[in-house]
């Protein structure tokens, strides 16, 4: 297992947000994206104040998308995409 540590702004407001995720590697040293790629976060910003989903791909790609429930706003998810970066990559 890896821990790996990324950046990425809020697709609303664009509001900077850092967390962390655990991932395996497969036999290529890609990321095994099957299990465990994504993370939920709410924005911290009082104004926007919205969730919205991380992703990483097996290339290591962090990307921020809106929920579902933007999409019941109004809201399309590919207008609001936003990449980030990974920090640091912690072997275990």
């Amino acid at each position: 297992m890896v821990l790996i540590r990324y950046e990425v702004g809020c697709p609303f407001c664009n509001t900077l947000h850092r967390g962390e995720i655990e991932m395996k590697y497969r036999k290529d040293n890609k990321f095994n994206v099957r299990k465990n790629n994504k993370n939920i976060h709410r924005c911290n910003n009082k104004n926007c104040n919205r969730e919205f989903v991380v992703e990483i791909d097996s290339y290591g790609v962090v990307t921020a998308i809106p929920t579902k429930k933007a999409e019941e706003e109004g809201i399309r998810p590919w207008e609001k995409l936003l990449e980030g970066r990974i920090i640091e990559i912690i072997e275990n």
